[in-house]
């Protein structure tokens, strides 16, 4: 049990990620695209993913853009919310 908790400790919050999401390294290179030695790169912290790689694996996460920054280490803490979406009206011509 303690040798469980220290291979989750060492676990890289973007492959936390991917496991919470039930996805391997190979499928994750079927959906988007990208080779598993690049996903081991990020997933180390070797390599930042460029914003359309951020992009495909938070719509494959499941999870915000701010969530997948916060996941990459960058920081967020100045970063607002998103503003709730609203529908527009017809009278906003």
């Amino acid at each position: 049990m303690i040798e469980e908790d220290l291979q989750e400790k060492e676990k890289s919050p973007l492959r936390l990620l991917r496991e919470q999401a039930g996805l391997t390294r190979p499928q994750v290179k079927e959906k988007i695209g990208i080779s598993e030695r690049r996903q081991a790169d990020w997933e180390l912290g070797k390599a930042l993913p460029n914003a359309e790689n951020i992009l495909a694996m938070a719509n494959l996460y499941q999870v915000s853009l701010k969530t997948m920054f916060e996941v990459l280490g960058l920081d967020v803490t100045k970063i607002p919310d998103d503003l709730p979406s609203r529908d527009p009206s017809p009278n906003d011509n």
